[in-house]
C-alpha cells in the first residue's frame, strides 16, 4: 500500500467552487475519515482521488505516482458510495444514462458514453438490456457508472 497525498487540490464548476485548496496526506496502512456537513466537498474530494472527478487545480499522488491526470482504471484504488440511489424500476442502462437523458443529450452521444463507461467500470450488460442491477457489486458499478458518465467523452 502507498500513502495518498493531495496538494492544493481545488474543484470548480464554472464560478462554483466545490473543493477549495485542500491538502492532506493519508499514511499507508492508516485509517482516515472526511467529516463535514452535506455539500462541503467530501464526496467530490473522494471522487477526485478515485478519478471520477477531475481536479481543477493541484496534484494527487498515490505513493510517488502522480495520479492527477490518470484515468480511474489506472489507479490502484476505488470508491464505494454510501447510497447507490438507483431507480429500481429502471434497467442497468436506463439507470446509467438517466442524467444525460434528462439533460436531453442526443441518443447517439448517450449510447457512445454508455459503452465507454460500462467498459471502464465493468458494469455487466451481458444479461440483456432489460437486466436490473440485482447484486450489491453490480449496483455499486451502476452507481459509479452513472456518476462518471457526464465526465466521459465518447471516443
Amino acid at each position: 500500500m502507498s500513502e495518498i497525498a493531495l496538494q492544493n487540490v481545488t474543484k470548480r464548476w464554472g464560478e462554483t467552487v466545490g473543493v477549495d485548496n485542500v491538502s492532506f496526506t493519508v499514511d499507508s496502512g492508516s485509517f482516515a475519515i472526511l467529516l463535514g456537513p452535506s455539500g462541503c466537498g467530501k464526496s467530490t474530494t473522494l471522487g477526485m482521488i478515485a478519478g471520477l472527478e477531475e481536479a481543477s487545480e493541484g496534484r494527487l499522488f498515490l505513493g510517488n505516482q502522480d495520479l492527477t491526470d490518470a484515468p480511474p482504471s489506472e489507479r490502484a484504488l476505488s470508491m464505494v458510495f454510501q447510497s447507490y440511489a438507483l431507480f429500481p424500476h429502471l434497467t442497468v442502462e436506463e439507470n446509467i444514462v438517466f442524467g444525460l437523458k434528462v439533460r436531453k443529450v442526443p441518443a447517439s452521444e448517450r449510447n457512445a458514453r454508455l459503452r465507454r463507461v460500462v467498459e471502464i467500470v465493468g458494469a455487466d450488460r451481458s444479461s440483456g438490456p432489460q437486466a436490473r442491477p440485482a447484486f450489491r457489486g453490480q449496483r455499486q458499478r451502476v452507481a459509479l457508472a452513472r456518476r462518471s458518465l457526464p465526465k466521459i467523452i465518447s471516443a
